[in-house]
């Protein structure tokens, strides 16, 4: 009951498009906080029909990751809606970030004292978007980049009743997350890494030395994945090179359970940096993926899964 006297607080809170107009920033309040966001609804949207939250990561804006991942066209393409938040900026210089820095609160070291709750602005936001537009809450999902990543880890491991699969993008699960996320269900993971990435590291920062925060190797934290959702199987691939010049390639691995349908994926890109395939502008990363494509061709298959 609390909940629901909770969420209808939010509503009366939150301010709502007149229009479809996909290029204004929208404002949700959330624990007191002017929080913001875009929403874009393609023409081909039914009722009934996905959400997919993409996140930015830090120091990024909702503008930008909306630019980079190019996922309205997607959602064109799919006819799913697509929710662009906004992160908070940081409460104060740090060693590594100036105030004002947008962030996505997972427990860095540096907002150590930072008290937003990004969790309850997520899953809130969620919650009134699927009512405001007729969208299904059991097709709502998170991906997102970097720092971005790292939250959709976090939504992950506490909010699998809201989200029901994520895709995190160069991102990792800080140490916290990671030794606690076993208290709910599990849900379908698809991560895509580079093993040269130079900002989050493919093998991690176990014992802190950067100073960030202690977070997971990434293939400790899709085996973390791997077994929480009983995947038994595992397919592992090439994809077609077909951009040669771009100096790397991706090796799929697509691990699935016959327990539960679920699946885990992950996309170790050879030699890639910190980037959200192809890159952005004009294919500056790995040419052999689409990102955003393979993010939902997941999400649709989780759909499938579970017979919806």
């Amino acid at each position: 009951m609390i909940k629901q006297i909770l969420f209808l607080m939010m509503l009366l809170f939150a301010t709502s498009c007149t229009k479809n107009n996909s290029s204004d920033m929208l404002m949700f309040e959330s624990k007191g906080l002017k929080r913001n966001y875009y929403i874009y609804l393609p023409k081909s949207l039914k009722e009934g029909s996905p959400l997919v939250f993409v996140l930015h990561g830090l120091g990024g804006t909702a503008k930008g990751i909306r630019e980079y991942s190019q996922m309205d066209k997607v959602a064109d393409k799919y006819g799913f809606a697509v929710c662009y938040p906004q992160g908070t900026g940081g409460s104060m210089d740090t060693k590594y970030t100036k105030k004002g820095t947008n962030f996505w609160n997972v427990g860095y070291d540096v907002h150590k004292n930072e008290t937003v709750d990004d969790v309850d602005f997520l899953t809130y936001l969620a919650l009134f978007l699927q009512d405001k537009y007729n969208l299904d809450s059991e097709k709502t999902f998170c991906t997102g980049m970097s720092n971005g990543g790292d939250m959709s880890y976090l939504l992950g491991c506490t909010s699998p009743n809201i989200f029901k699969a994520i895709a995190p993008i160069t991102g990792c699960m800080m140490g916290w997350i990671y030794n606690s996320c076993n208290e709910n269900n599990p849900v379908p993971v698809f991560q895509v890494h580079g093993t040269a990435d130079n900002t989050t590291y493919y093998e991690g920062d176990e014992d802190n030395s950067d100073k960030w925060g202690a977070y997971m190797g990434v293939e400790r934290s899709i085996k973390h994945w791997v077994d929480r959702n009983n995947c038994t199987d595992v397919v592992v691939d090439t994809l077609p090179d077909i951009d040669p010049d771009d100096g790397s390639i991706v090796i799929t691995h697509k691990y699935s359970s016959k327990e539960n349908g679920n699946q885990v994926w992950f996309y170790k890109v050879i030699n890639g940096d910190h980037e959200w395939p192809p890159g952005w502008p004009e294919k500056s990363g790995n040419g052999d993926l689409n990102t955003s494509e393979e993010i939902w061709k997941f999400f649709q298959e989780d759909i499938k899964n579970r017979g919806l």
